[in-house]
């Protein structure tokens, strides 16, 4: 590489880049794509993404958590906080710069990024195929935080 590419690319502010063109390819494929299709999209993305980062050797829901955790902050995905519930597992994540990436529009179909992440660690973690993760609306939480319910199918109405 010659030196003038290497110093642009050492200059360049990487971060505001790709925030930027994501935001641009978000708006894009919002108009072309139905927001069903988008979102099962992100959750294929999000599935491959836990495949890079495996959790195969977690134990336990705490271990899990402290693994979540750590990968997130790594991949600067925000942070998280499993809930056990009646049924099912919650996790609650929070600081996901998906609305910086996407915009606001996004807000339909791009959590499917974090139902896909979850989704695949807890397969990794042995869980059936008829158990998934979803977003579930939770108007009480604060703005920024979501929560994805990791249970078995029949619970979504499929």
């Amino acid at each position: 590489m010659d030196e003038r590419t290497l110093t642009y690319l050492q200059q360049l502010p990487r971060s505001t880049a790709a925030v930027a063109m994501l935001r641009a390819l978000g708006g894009e494929l919002a108009g072309q794509v139905p927001a069903p299709q988008l979102r099962a999209l992100l959750y294929r993305t999000g599935r491959a993404l836990a495949r890079e980062h495996s959790a195969s050797s977690i134990k336990t829901l705490a271990e899990f958590e402290g693994f979540a955790g750590r990968m997130l902050a790594s991949l600067d995905l925000g942070w998280m906080q499993i809930e056990e519930v009646s049924g099912a597992v919650d996790f609650l994540h929070g600081a996901a710069p998906l609305t910086a990436w996407f915009g606001t529009a996004a807000a339909e179909w791009s959590a499917g990024l974090l139902e896909g992440l979850y989704a695949e660690w807890m397969m990794q973690l042995g869980a059936d195929e008829r158990l998934d993760v979803r977003e579930i609306e939770d108007r009480a939480l604060p703005e920024g935080v979501v929560r994805l319910r990791f249970a078995h199918e029949s619970a979504f109405g499929v």
